[in-house]
């Protein structure tokens, strides 16, 4: 199988050296610098791309860059027989624009959080002036350089509402603070069907935790967040297929708030998505293409590894992420001895039993 990865992200670099890690495929990209066949076209130059792909008789293509969900590769592609993984432009405004996102879940009845949206700073300043705080303000649209500031006072509010309009961001939301335990679920689907690739949960401290699966909770999320969405975005804006993220806090009530959704992986995710997950990605990507995800998976559940526990991810000096797999840590016993062989210090030893009770 011949694939073409387009994009500049670390997202696209680490697909396409998973993908050129496997014989059967032979893998093209535009990412410089790694593993697969680097093309020399700009990502944003649809029609040459296409070309490219007509002349090496690519059979996927994967755009896994969030920020060229905004280009129209799919009518290039589709009007040439070219199978290509990315959702349509409209459906994928509900990941590229957070207000447009919040717009979408309130009209569908998918709880969220209580937010606003501004495209002018005076009027945001004045709307912090009479809320509760903490808050949330975000720009509107999706970046991997600005993300969610919680501002604690007024005069944090303030800098960062003046601060984001200062960087040229034409709208900006602010929300009511939810607190509890943040996850992130990542579903593959193809415009009327979704299945759950694997769940992420993250904490605003120095390690995240994954898997501990609670099916009561994922068969709620499933259906009153991620199925209306696909639903009502195939009905009212297009068909998204492809990968989509949802951010979603759960609260100690076990509440389920969705607080925006993600255009693609995480370039911090995407590694431990893909290695973590029992499916030929190729194959399941060109399902999700045709329509024959349905055909394949009896159940939205069905692309889990059953036997994987957990893994903790700890950040480097570098800023690099390493992550631990525990996959025989069924006890905190268990987990402690294998942190101790990957020598986890004792702050963070402590701070993962923490995490490990939650």
């Amino acid at each position: 199988m011949r694939i073409l990865v387009i994009g500049n992200s670390k997202s696209s670099e680490t697909l396409t050296n998973f993908f050129s890690e496997d014989e059967n495929l032979l893998v093209f990209t535009t990412k410089e610098n790694s593993k697969g066949n680097f093309t020399h076209i700009d990502p944003y130059d649809v029609e040459e791309l296409k070309e490219f792909a007509l002349a090496n008789e690519i059979n996927l293509t994967i755009v896994a860059d969030s920020a060229l969900f905004g280009v129209d590769y799919l009518s290039v592609f589709n009007e040439n027989n070219l199978a290509i993984l990315i959702p349509d432009p409209e459906a994928s405004k509900i990941a590229y624009s957070k207000c447009f996102g919040k717009k979408f879940m309130y009209r569908n009845k998918i709880l969220t959080p209580k937010f606003s949206f501004f495209e002018r700073p005076n009027l945001a300043v004045d709307y912090v002036k009479n809320i509760q705080f903490p808050v949330v303000i975000k720009p509107d649209i999706h970046s991997e350089t600005e993300s969610a500031y919680i501002a604690e006072t007024f005069g944090c509010a303030k800098r960062q509402i003046e601060k984001l309009f200062q960087n040229d961001n034409k709208k900006i939301l602010i929300e009511d603070y939810v607190y509890g335990k943040e996850i992130t679920f990542y579903v593959l689907t193809d415009g009327f069907s979704g299945i759950v690739l694997d769940f992420i949960k993250t904490y605003e401290n120095k390690l995240a935790i994954k898997g501990f699966y609670d099916k009561k909770l994922e068969e709620k999320i499933y259906k009153e967040i991620i199925l209306p969405t696909i639903s009502n975005l195939a009905e009212t804006e297009g068909e998204y297929v492809g990968i989509l993220g949802f951010d979603i806090i759960i609260t100690p009530e076990n509440k389920a708030y969705l607080i925006e959704y993600n255009p693609f992986f995480k370039d911090l995710d995407i590694e431990i998505m893909l290695e973590g997950t029992d499916e030929n990605w190729a194959e399941i990507f060109m399902d999700a293409i045709v329509g024959t995800l349905q055909d394949k998976f009896v159940s939205p559940f069905d692309a889990k590894k059953n036997d994987f526990q957990g893994s903790f991810i700890l950040p480097q000096k570098d800023g690099q992420y390493e992550e631990i797999i525990t996959e025989s840590a069924i006890t905190y016993s268990n987990l402690k001895a294998k942190l101790l062989e990957e020598g986890l210090n004792p702050p963070d030893l402590k701070e993962a039993e923490t995490l490990w009770r939650l």
